[in-house]
Order: structure tokens, then C-alpha cells, then sequence
């Protein structure tokens, strides 16, 4: 069987990119990656001139090749940016430690500046959450980000998420009748009051392609999974259809960015301050608070 030679150099092709319908050598192939995060930047105006990206890094695929892309960007579309990685304390399987090890040689082989929150220096624990780890770890990761972006003067907060987990995210809300997600999840959402502007430069990107790009570029990366994790059959729905239908996560988002835009307004409700923190919420106490107080290891903070 004839081997598969690079649509661009004719060199033999690492990988089939079946949605693109290209055949691409490992070398072409990051600097095709690359000019899809460009163009993402520049389309949709995620990234603006000056500003300072705080690139949130857990050690996994999606975020060292979010941090990798943009640091190789940086230059040319002027903005700066670092790194941050949220040091969750979860001690199984080492599973903290290694994200650690690992986000910080990402950060010293691209050489981007690195800060790390322990989540304990708030009284939080993970690991203390019983079945609910994965909602009260999302809880803390968004409460730490922006609280950090923010007392550290960044613009934006940048995070790895793929175009995999928008459309599962897209599922799993609209089915059981959540439609006030929609204008958070796009490219860039715009912050206000204490609220720090999210960006996904990864937005039109896959977990594969984000994984091929960290080992095409030699991008370390963790390839263990949460040991908490529990099975996304969400996610799996969505690779059942792209496999049998190449192209579909790539369609769906570009059509999904397309409508939201024409047909959506921004609704921001009435928001109030946390009597405990200070940062903004829809209630007397933050989740973040409910959650630290659940855990029992409380500490005092100064409000902002």
C-alpha cells in the first residue's frame, strides 16, 4: 500500500486530517495548527493588541498546546503572555504532582514566566468532596483563575478548551434545558465589573489535533486522565459522529459561533457581591464560599 505523502512538501504524511482532507508531514502540520489558532485570533478578534494573556496550564494536551501556540504568536499579533497553573492537591496517583512537573517544563521549555496556586491556600480540597469532585473542581479552577487574573492586572484569562468539549457542552445543556449558556462559551467572552475576559484560541481545534501538535512540536504533555474523572458519554456521542461523519465538531462550532452572533444577545442579570470573598454572584455567598465552607478549612481572605 502506497504510504501517504504530505499535500504541501510531498514528504511522507504523519497523518490523514480527514475534515480537512489533507495528508500532512509532522513539520507542515505545526505550522498548519498554527495558522488555524491565527486565524481563530484574527477572525474573531479573541486575542486584541497589547494585551496580557494569562494562559491557564494543567500539564494536559489541550492547554500546553494552547500555551505553545500562543506563545509562538505572541510577537507577531502583540500581546503577552503567562502562565498559570492551580496546583488542585490531588494526591492520588500522583496525580498533582506530575500535572505540576509538567506545566512547569512546558513553561521553562517555552520559556514563559509560571505562577502556582495551591487551592489550599483558600481552604480548599478537592479530594474532601466526596462524588462531587469534578463540579466543585470546576468551581474552585474558574473562582482561582479569575480572582488571580485579576489581582494581577491581566486582560484576559486564556483557556485549552476544544472544539470537542464545546459541542459535548452544547449537548449535555441543551437537553436538560439550560439555554442561558450560549454567550459564555464563545471564542471570547468580555468580562465586566470583577469579571476577567475569557478567551479559547483552541476553539475550532480537536483534542487529537491538539495532541498531534504537542508531539509534532515536542510539547510535553500528561497523558494520564483525572483519577476522578468520570466516563463523558457526551464526549464519546461526539467522536462516534465524527468518526462516521469527518468534519462535524469543525462544522458544528463555525455554524454555532455563526448563530450565536446574529441571534443571541448578551443577557447579563442582576449580580451581587459575596458578603464572605467579595467577588461577583447571583447570591448572598459565591459557590466558591459554599463549597470552602462544605470543606470545613475556611481560612480568611481579605476582600478585595
Amino acid at each position: 500500500m502506497a504510504r501517504l505523502k504530505c499535500k504541501f512538501c510531498g514528504k511522507p504524511a504523519i497523518e490523514r486530517l480527514k475534515q480537512y482532507r489533507l495528508s500532512l508531514c509532522e513539520n507542515c502540520f505545526v505550522s498548519f495548527y498554527e495558522r488555524q489558532v491565527e486565524r481563530t485570533l484574527k477572525r474573531y478578534k479573541v486575542v486584541r493588541k497589547g494585551e496580557r494573556v494569562l494562559a491557564c496550564v494543567s500539564g494536559g494536551k489541550d492547554s500546553s498546546a494552547m500555551l505553545a501556540a500562543l506563545k509562538k504568536l505572541s510577537k507577531n499579533l502583540d500581546f503577552s503572555v503567562e502562565a498559570l497553573h492551580i496546583d488542585l492537591g490531588i494526591k492520588k496517583d500522583d496525580y498533582s504532582k506530575k500535572s505540576l512537573e509538567v506545566a512547569e517544563k512546558v513553561c521553562r521549555m517555552l520559556d514563559v514566566e509560571l505562577s502556582i496556586v495551591d487551592v489550599s491556600e483558600y481552604g480548599v480540597s478537592i479530594e474532601s468532596f466526596g462524588r462531587k469532585k469534578c463540579a466543585a473542581c470546576g468551581t474552585v479552577k474558574r473562582y482561582v483563575m479569575n480572582r488571580f487574573a485579576r489581582e494581577n492586572g491581566f486582560d484576559c484569562v486564556s483557556t485549552g478548551h476544544s472544539s470537542d468539549d464545546i459541542v459535548a457542552f452544547f449537548f449535555r445543556n441543551w437537553l436538560s434545558g439550560n439555554f442561558d449558556w450560549s454567550t459564555k462559551f464563545l471564542p471570547r467572552t468580555e468580562g465586566f465589573d470583577k469579571v476577567v475576559t475569557r478567551i479559547r484560541p483552541l476553539y475550532f481545534l480537536s483534542e487529537r489535533e491538539n495532541a498531534l501538535y504537542c508531539v509534532c512540536s515536542k510539547i510535553p504533555f500528561l497523558s494520564d486522565s483525572c483519577p476522578y474523572s468520570p466516563d463523558d458519554e457526551w464526549k464519546e456521542i461526539v467522536y462516534e459522529i465524527e468518526r462516521r461523519k469527518p468534519g462535524f465538531r469543525r462544522q458544528f462550532v463555525t455554524n454555532l459561533v455563526k448563530y450565536l452572533k446574529e441571534n443571541s444577545e448578551e443577557k447579563r442579570g442582576e449580580f451581587k457581591y459575596c458578603k464572605l470573598c467579595g467577588e461577583v454572584t447571583t447570591s448572598d455567598v459565591c459557590a466558591f464560599c459554599r463549597l470552602r465552607e462544605k470543606s470545613g478549612k475556611r481560612k480568611k481572605r481579605d476582600v478585595p
